[in-house]
Formats: structure tokens, C-alpha cells, sequence
């Protein structure tokens, strides 16, 4: 008998929590997203890239596409490392742009789910990547007028200002 909770199902569910939290709460969804990119290149990919760096050749030794599968045993085969950290690098610069603001949020976004839909034929393992990426993609319909460091600079500002204005006793409160 198989487990219910396996990679498949596991990554199905997290992409399908992501449809509906960006679905209700897009401003939180594009800060799990952009640490998620983040997470997945200095978390996973890194110490993969130094540890056991031709796990990435494996992974597409059974790719549902011919050209996916000369790409990665014969190209990355080549020198994994040569793929490997501009795979770092691109999913870094995809969490950034995350969690910045403006068009760059957008930017990021759209980056991630061609990114999502672009992995998917490498395997079962990347199989769930489309929900990701539809994921990603709802998330382009919300404003992201600030970058996630002033969201956080905000709410703290404002938990100092709420404070100080409950306590008439203080006075020249500092509000950052």
C-alpha cells in the first residue's frame, strides 16, 4: 500500500494552498513565495551544488522530453556546477524581485511561473509545478506598492505610534 503523503501529494498541496491563500491574502502569499525562491537556492540548491552536484543530471535522466533528457546528461553532465549557480543566482534574483515592490514584483512573478511550467517535463518530481506556477500567476493581479521590508518598517511604526498614542504619559515617543 503507498502513503497518501508523498513528494506528489505533498507539492500538489502546497500549490494548491497556494491558489487559495493568493486567492484572499495576495500580500502574504508574495512573501512566501519570494522566501520560497530564496529558500530554494540557498537551502536546497546550494549545498546540492557542493555536496552532490550531479543529483541535478539525475533529475533529468527520465525527463518526459528527449530534449530535456540530452540537456541534462549530456549538457549539465558537462560540468554541473556551470548550471548549477546560475540556477542559484536566477532564483535569488526571482526571490528579490518578490519581495521588492512595483513592476519588479511582477517581474518576479511572471519569472516564476515560466520558470514552474518551463521544470515541470523534468520528471514526477517537478510534475506539480504547473500549480505553482497558476499559483504565481494569480498573484499578478494585486498591488505590490511596497516592498516587503516597508510593509514590516510600517507595521512596526505604526505598533509605536499605536502605543505612544495610548499612553498620553509618553512623550517625544521616536516613531521610525
Amino acid at each position: 500500500m503507498t502513503s497518501i503523503i508523498n513528494p506528489f501529494t505533498v507539492m500538489i498541496s502546497f500549490g494548491l494552498f497556494l491558489i487559495i491563500l493568493g486567492w484572499l491574502k495576495p500580500q502574504i502569499t508574495r512573501i512566501i513565495v519570494g522566501c520560497f525562491f530564496l529558500i530554494m537556492a540557498f537551502v536546497v540548491n546550494l549545498p546540492l551544488a557542493i555536496n552532490n552536484p550531479s543529483i541535478f543530471v539525475e533529475a533529468g535522466r527520465n525527463a518526459f522530453f528527449p530534449v530535456y533528457q540530452w540537456f541534462f546528461t549530456e549538457i549539465i553532465a558537462w560540468n554541473p556546477p556551470v548550471f548549477i549557480y546560475p540556477l542559484i543566482a536566477f532564483e535569488t534574483s526571482v526571490g528579490l524581485l518578490i519581495l521588492s515592490k512595483g513592476r519588479s514584483v511582477r517581474y518576479g512573478l511572471i519569472l516564476a511561473s515560466m520558470f514552474c511550467f518551463f521544470i515541470a517535463p523534468i520528471g514526477v518530481e517537478a510534475i506539480t509545478s504547473p500549480a505553482l506556477g497558476i499559483a504565481f500567476a494569480l498573484l499578478l493581479r494585486a498591488d505590490y506598492s511596497r516592498s516587503v521590508i516597508e510593509m514590516v518598517g510600517y507595521k512596526l511604526g505604526k505598533n509605536k505610534t499605536q502605543v505612544a498614542n495610548n499612553n498620553p504619559g509618553i512623550k517625544n515617543f521616536p516613531v521610525v
